[in-house]
Order: structure tokens, then sequence, then C-alpha cells
């Protein structure tokens, strides 16, 4: 049988928020076997972080949160307040407000979709520097380091040396 794929597996802080405890709680769980823990090495590189198996939080995550309360909306159209904020309030039904397994796939679809999207950058940060190095240069373009060591020594990009090798990032969007 092949290994699972640890990438859909959440990290520590991910499980603790769709438990709704703290990341030592999520320790606590993984020692007493509550909940599958593994080590995973995102994209094979880098220090490994423990993951924990989906499943198994989404059933703690019900066990602890057996339904959802009923949703509470103020009342502000005709009914009148007593100035002071409080008035009447209308409740929802259940059959609106989502199950509680609706809202675990839905916050486990969102963490998938972050782990699986690039580390976020300051958009205003990077458009303000005229100057990029090799990393931000080859990420830019979508190629290896080694395609922009090329280009620079065949001479279509120019490089500088500040602290790094640095290229103007004009010259590597025109490329």
């Amino acid at each position: 049988m092949s290994d699972p794929d640890f990438s859909t597996w959440l990290t520590k802080d991910q499980a603790a928020a769709a438990i709704g405890v703290s990341t030592k709680t999520i320790e606590q769980f993984s020692k007493d076997g509550k909940i599958q823990q593994s080590a995973w090495r995102p994209h094979g590189r880098g220090a490994e972080r423990a993951v924990y198996n989906p499943d198994d939080v989404a059933r703690m995550a019900q066990e602890r949160r057996p339904g959802l309360p009923p949703f509470v909306l103020p009342a502000n159209h005709g009914t009148t307040t007593n100035g002071n904020g409080h008035g009447g309030a209308m409740q929802m039904s259940n059959s609106i407000t989502p199950s509680g397994e609706d809202v675990l796939r839905l916050v486990f679809a969102a963490a998938l979709r972050a782990l699986a999207a690039e580390p976020p950058t300051s958009e205003n940060s990077q458009k303000s520097t005229p100057w990029v190095d090799i990393p931000t240069a080859a990420t830019l373009l979508g190629r290896s380091q080694a395609y922009v060591r090329r280009e620079i020594k065949a001479g279509r990009l120019h490089a500088e040396r500040d602290r790094c090798l640095v290229v103007k990032r004009k010259d590597v969007e025109a490329l």
C-alpha cells in the first residue's frame, strides 16, 4: 500500500484552529493516539513539519462541536430598540445554517488552497524594487536559477553586484 499524500494533511496550527483547541492540545491528542501525526518535508526539502490526518481532525472537531448553535441576527428592520442596541432578535432556522461537516469541508478546502499557493508576498514591495536577486528573478520567470545565470553569462541580462548578484526587474520581465 502506498503512503498517504501528506501535502493534504493539516499543520498543527490548522488542526488546532479546525478543532478549536490550542496547539499543545493537538500535541496531546497525537500523543494519546486520538489524531494520527506524521512528519512531512514539503517538496522534499527544508525542515520536516508535523502534519495531522484531516479525517482524524474532522472527527475530533465533530466530537467537540456536535452541532452549530443557531445563528442570531439583530432585528433592526421593523422592530424598535431602546436606543442602547438592545432589541428583538431573529433566529434563523438550522436548515439555512450549514452543518458542522460542511463548515469543516470549507475550512479544509481553504487550508489546502493556502498550502498549495505560492508563499504570500507583498505586491507593493515587489513592484517598488527596481532590482531583484537571482532567486526572485527565477521565480518571476518561472525558470531555474541556473537559467537566470546562463542568461547573465550570455549577456541577455545585465547584472550588478550589490550584497548579492542582482538584475533589473524590468529586464527580467522583458524576457
